[in-house]
């Protein structure tokens, strides 16, 4: 029976049947039944998160059944201490990963420096240079710029390639850029 063997008979198992996709799983489920609560508290206390504890526990039993279908842990009878270390390294990479990542409230950030105002948009005017536009170029942009749909996926749907679909967009909106400012608003 799976559930009376000890730690190490269960990855000397994964490791044995690691060859025959499958017919380790019984093994690999019970070493991550053993062990997931064990790495979960350790992510709690040491990542003060359920969801980043989560993220730990599913890391961390992945990178030990790998460790344990390719032979990698030396001492099987000592699983919980590759477990531990495991659970160690990835939790720290987590913490500096998360430093690096770190939201900043906004009010730190002098971003007016970085980011040109927006200028107004007359909507009648923009309809109107939208009007002039194509049937083609304004089913790119809508495609673009309203659905936000790929590229390649205009490309497909437009029967022509990703680079022409591209060049449509460029030109339909230097085309529009023109009619707002003035150039043939009126024509």
């Amino acid at each position: 029976m799976i559930e009376n063997a000890s730690d190490g008979e269960l990855v000397r198992r994964i490791a044995r049947l690691a060859s025959e996709p499958g017919a380790a799983r019984d093994a690999e489920a019970e070493l991550c039944r053993r062990f997931a609560p064990r790495v979960r508290l350790y992510g709690l206390r040491h990542l003060q998160s359920e969801d980043r504890a989560a993220d730990l526990v599913q890391a961390v039993l992945l990178a030990v059944l790998e460790a344990a279908r390719q032979k990698r842990i030396e001492e099987p009878d000592h699983v919980e201490r590759f477990v531990l270390g495991t659970s160690r390294n990835m939790a720290l990479r987590l913490q500096r990963g998360e430093a690096r990542t770190r939201p900043v409230e906004p009010s730190e950030l002098d971003v007016g420096v970085f980011v040109p105002s927006l200028e107004a948009v007359d909507v009648a005017a923009l309809t109107r240079c939208f009007a002039k536009l194509d049937d083609r170029a304004r089913t790119v942009m809508l495609l673009s710029f309203q659905t936000e749909t790929a590229t390649e996926e205009i490309a497909a749907l437009t029967a022509t390639s990703a680079g022409n679909v591209r060049v449509v967009r460029h030109r339909a909106l230097a085309q529009l850029r023109r009619c707002l400012d003035g150039q043939g608003a009126n024509a």
